[in-house]
């Protein structure tokens, strides 16, 4: 069967490119893997994408901010991917608490399934969390954050359900299995699901489950979708043949340059999408560049110095 092996990336909408970028560089320690643009709009959006030093899918974070094209401030809540968690090392976490007040990121710590949760948002507003854990992962050794405690990829993300019997039903149609719950009086409840590999990293999600809290509305400081990545375009497609038998309807393959995709919207109300491990971001840049220069695919065939002109400036390091 095929192997949907775990999460690929999370894609979110920010406002201010370079206050996102001055976050996750400078606050957070990721690698700035590359500035591209929203293919459909590529004079007004970019797209950009954070990561561990080459870009590895289950490191990706990735943002449209929205600064020329209008969109009102959304709401995180339920019928949505609510939160992403990032794996930090065990005892990274007085580290981080420290880092945090430095910069002068509000945090909250919680304790689940024998994890220690310290719990932030982005300058937007876009909820994370970074969780102790494993990880095949090596931090991004190019900022000013110790590689013992630098962020080794993804841990896991949250989808806070409006049908959890429908989220859990496309969790295990993907072969992912049920490991855990997680009771909360406040907070909701959570079932984890893990993927059916037993590669340590991005390999969880976590259905949340608050039947009366607020309904989600997408905009500025909300998630767009979470990936899943799959090893090509044939098992992707023998993937969205088995979703379609089960009854969920998947798009077309859609063509986003450093890999192929196609999604649903599953039943909870999240955006799923299914993105092949290829051919990655070396497919227009050197590692030693990545991030260097916006970059277009060819086949957009546009101005590339006119884009560059009328997007945001975006001042890199």
């Amino acid at each position: 069967m095929v192997s949907v092996d775990g999460i690929h990336h999370v894609t979110a909408f920010a406002d201010d490119p370079q206050e996102n970028y001055d976050f996750f560089v400078d606050v957070l320690g990721l690698r700035f893997v590359k500035r591209t643009v929203r293919f459909d709009v590529p004079e007004k959006i970019y797209h950009l994408y954070y990561a561990d030093g080459m870009g590895t899918p289950g490191t990706v974070v990735t943002y449209f901010p929205m600064t020329n094209m209008e969109m009102e401030r959304g709401l995180v809540g339920k019928g949505q991917m609510s939160s992403t968690g990032l794996t930090i090392p065990e005892g990274s976490v007085d580290y981080w608490t420290g880092r945090f007040e430095e910069h002068d990121v509000d945090y909250e710590i919680s304790e689940r399934f024998g994890e220690t949760a310290i719990g932030f948002t982005d300058p937007d507003g876009v909820p994370y969390e970074l969780v102790t854990g494993e990880s095949d992962i090596d931090p991004w050794d190019g900022g000013d954050v110790p590689t013992e405690h630098g962020i080794r990829g993804m841990h896991s993300v949250t989808v806070h359900s409006n049908d959890p019997a429908g989220t859990f039903d496309v969790l295990e149609t993907m072969g992912w299995e049920r490991v855990g719950r997680a009771d909360h009086p406040q907070a909701g409840d959570r079932v984890r699901y893990e993927a059916p590999v037993s590669t340590p990293r991005a390999n969880k999600v976590d259905v949340l489950i608050r039947p009366n809290a607020p309904q989600g509305v997408m905009g500025i400081g909300t998630y767009l979708h979470v990936a899943f990545r799959v090893e090509n375009e044939w098992e992707q497609k023998e993937l969205s043949d088995r979703l379609r038998d089960n009854g969920y309807i998947t798009t077309s393959k859609k063509d986003r340059d450093y890999f192929q995709s196609r999604y649903i919207t599953e039943p909870g109300g999240a955006i799923f999408e299914y993105a092949t491990n290829g051919p990655g971001f070396e497919l227009d840049e050197e590692p030693e560049a990545f991030g260097s220069e916006l970059r277009v695919p060819a086949w957009l065939d546009v101005d590339i110095e006119r884009i560059e002109a009328m997007l945001p400036e975006l001042n890199t390091r």
